[in-house]
Formats: structure tokens, sequence, C-alpha cells
């Protein structure tokens, strides 16, 4: 297990396999093992890089200083370029390397994951409580909650033991508090809905259907703004699709890192539905704007607090 340091903490990092490089960004919370269903697929055909930072961050800049952290793996390395994957709020990692070092980056991988705050469709409030640990009766409850909402009823009826291997591991391996809420007000902070047009790496999009924590409209708006972005929505399957659906997520991410020349279809789902979510997406949106407007001018609400209560209102 190799270490870098840098800033003040560590990073740990591994690498399997040979070829093309493959960068792994998890999301909040989860360390390199959320990848143990990816690395013995992928390292067949990529050198796969996992790594976990270590040590109390400074997160002044946000999802930047998560980057800064990324880039500087990437020279340690001696990686000139390399595809990304990124999930949920390493997937706000790999837009913002995407837009900030599209050098570094061949082709981009986004999964359950949206361009950040401005996103059409928040989680409720119920999901929110959730992923924060709001209400439980200790870290072990907290955790399975905040799981048990991340993934579909169908994949824990079908793999309870599996997960709750995952809910061992996720205890196990749990960042700091301060880490934790350091990271969750950096993606809440994150906005690339102004500049996600500009990403020129070749991108897939996946989601799963159920997602509680991104809902699914948010993926549909993401895949629409980078230009001839794929997307790929798996029925059935939550915030951890890479997980639920193993083998066919794997199978995309392959075929779509190796293809070269003409792209595929852009989307793998009923075009009726993708237009249907698109278009909610588009009005509701509209709509809130309205709101925010009215409570500013009514109530002489700086421009961030009624932005806030748009959020609210929107669940």
């Amino acid at each position: 297990m190799p270490e870098m340091l840098t800033r003040g903490v560590s990073v740990e990092y591994d690498i399997h396999g040979d070829g093309p490089s493959l960068l792994l960004i998890g999301g909040l919370g989860f360390g390199r093992w959320s990848w143990f269903k990816q690395v013995p697929a992928l390292s067949d055909h990529f050198r796969t890089i996992t790594f976990d930072i270590r040590g109390e961050q400074s997160l002044v800049h946000g999802v930047a200083d998560l980057t800064t952290e990324v880039v500087t793996l990437l020279d340690h390395l001696g990686t000139e370029k390399a595809h990304i994957l990124g999930t949920s709020l390493g997937g706000f990692v790999a837009q913002e390397l995407a837009l900030e070092r599209p050098d570094l980056v061949d082709r981009l991988v986004l999964v359950c994951t949206s361009y950040g705050s401005r996103a059409p469709v928040t989680m409720s409030p119920q999901a929110l409580g959730r992923m924060l640990g709001w209400g439980a009766l200790g870290p072990e409850s907290a955790t399975r909650r905040g799981l048990e909402t991340a993934t579909s009823d169908a994949y824990r009826y079908e793999n309870p033991e599996e997960f709750d291997l995952i809910v061992r591991w996720r205890q196990a391996d749990s960042p700091s508090l301060a880490t934790y809420y350091q990271q969750a007000m950096a993606g809440a902070r994150f906005d690339a809905s102004r500049d996600i047009g500009n990403i020129v790496s070749p991108t897939l999009v996946i989601h799963g259907a159920d997602d509680r924590y991104v809902p699914v409209a948010n993926a549909v708006v993401l895949a629409k703004a980078i230009p001839d972005a794929q997307l790929r929505i798996f029925e059935d399957a939550g915030h951890l699709v890479f997980i639920e659906r193993a083998e066919e997520v794997n199978e995309e991410i392959v075929s779509f890192l190796e293809a070269r020349g003409e792209q595929e279809p852009q989307e793998r789902w009923p075009t009726w539905r993708t237009r249907k979510l698109s278009e909610h997406a588009r009005k509701r949106g509209a709509a809130l704007r309205k709101i925010s407007g009215w409570l500013r001018r009514s109530f002489r609400l700086p421009a961030d607090w009624a932005r806030k209560l748009r959020a609210w209102l929107s669940r």
C-alpha cells in the first residue's frame, strides 16, 4: 500500500493491472474498499488506481481542494493522462478536473452525480437526514440507515449478506466527523452548471433509476448539458448502482473506455421517459426560480438565503 504526503495529509493508493490509466474517485465517506466489484474486472483492461485521503483536510476552496489532491497524485505517479471515473461527490471532483485540467483527462465516467447545487431536483429532507445521520441512535444505526437509503429495496432483498458486509466495511473505514462534514459542505457548495458544457472529454453518465440521494432527473439533465455525452440508466438500482448492478455497469465502462471512433447512440433508456424527466426538471426549476425571486423582493432576502429556501421548497 504505497503512500504519498501532500498538504499535511497522506494519500494511500493501490494500482492494479496494466494498460491505459483509470483513476477511480469515490463518494462521500467511501474509501477505496467501495470499488471491490470494479477493481477485479477493470484491472483486466486498465491500470486501475484507487486511493484514500487520510487526515484532516482543509477544504477552504471546496471541491477544488479535493481536485488538487487528485492532480498531485497523478503527478506523483507520473501519469500524464488518465480515464477518470467519479461517483457522487467523486463525480464533482471528476467534473472539476475535466474542466480545469482537460489535458489530464482522457475519457470521463460520471456515476450517480449531478452538476451540483443548481441541479434541478434536490434530495428529500428525509434522505438528507439519513445521509447526515440525523436521529440515529448510534454510529452503527446511522451507517445502516444511510446505506439503506443509498441502495434499492431489490438489492437488499436479494443480497442481505453482501449488504451487511458493506455496512461493516463502511463502519470500519469511516472518516472523522469533521472530515465527513467538510466534504459534505464542499459538495453542497459545488456548482458547475454554467461551465459543464465546456467539458471536452468523451463522457458517459451512469445512474440508478431509484437513486434517492441524487434523483435520476439530474442525470438526464447532466448528460444533455455535456456535449455528446452518453447516458445509461439502470432500473431497480439506487445510489450505489456500481455495486448493485456491478457486472452490467463494468461492461458499460469497459465498452465506453475502449471505444474509439464513432460514438454509440446517446441514450439507453425509453426516450419518452427521458423527455418527461427532462421537461419536468425544466418546469420545476423555472417555478422555483420565480418563488426565489418573489421571496427576495417581498422580504429583501440575500440571494444565498433565497436559494436555500428554494432548495427546501423543492423537496
